[in-house]
């Protein structure tokens, strides 16, 4: 009855009291899903004629949300009608845009002397290694070699695997498998103020000669608050 009321008053042009009784329709839950796609329908042809396309569209969209496979015919009324419908089908059922992806919190810079108010992250984890003389080119006890990198350790105290890289040192061989070995460690965090932060620092590993043919090392974080 309310739509057929509503009809009435579109085709005698009295917009206004057609959207009333169109509302009453297409906002109660109470009717059908079938009325109120029609009168969300009858709402964005109101809309359209007393606003504007964007009143349609949002209309359309709401009806579409009912049902999705909704068909509609506007031959009595303006054929932009059909191009906004169709429109709104076309992005109801297009692949959503994944968010973009959220800034990666600030590092800070604990390569030398930590900037004030941050604390150096520190080892708590370095699986144990059996590092032969052969990869560190250290034959005697009076020998020592040593090797550095630089890499982010994450708030939550891992090495940030993409930010690793040599920066120094003579044990060029043992590279890999400290690679190997730093995969695995985990560290107590820096902190600002307190809280966990990403840090840049410098890992350094010492090797002496232990016995005939075993390596020992020692491994630290190089920095300063």
């Amino acid at each position: 009855m309310l739509l057929q009321a509503a009809s009435a008053q579109i085709a005698a042009h009295n917009l206004d009291s057609a959207a009333t009784l169109l509302r009453r329709v297409a906002e109660a839950p109470a009717h059908t899903a079938a009325d109120r796609v029609k009168a969300w329908v009858l709402l964005g042809v109101v809309g359209f004629y007393t606003t504007g396309d964007s009143a349609a569209a949002s209309a359309f969209r709401q009806a579409l949300a009912l049902d999705p496979g909704l068909q509609a015919a506007f031959d009595q009324f303006d054929p932009a009608l059909t191009h906004i419908l169709a429109a709104e089908r076309a992005a109801l059922t297009s692949p959503a845009q994944p968010p973009p992806p959220a800034a990666a919190p600030a590092v800070y810079d604990c390569v030398g002397k930590c900037p004030e108010g941050v604390r150096p992250p520190q080892f708590t984890f370095f699986p144990q290694l059996q590092i032969m003389d052969a990869s560190v080119s250290v034959y005697d006890t009076r020998m020592r070699t040593y090797l550095t990198f630089r890499a982010v350790i994450s708030a939550d105290g891992i090495l940030e695997p993409e930010t690793l890289e040599v920066s120094g040192g003579t044990a060029r061989r043992t590279e890999e498998e400290i690679r190997r070995g730093l995969a695995q460690a985990r560290f107590a965090p820096g902190r600002a103020d307190g809280i966990p932060v990403r840090t840049r620092v410098t890992l350094r590993f010492d090797f002496e000669a232990e016995g005939s043919s075993w390596i020992k090392y020692t491994y630290r974080v190089m920095a300063r608050r």
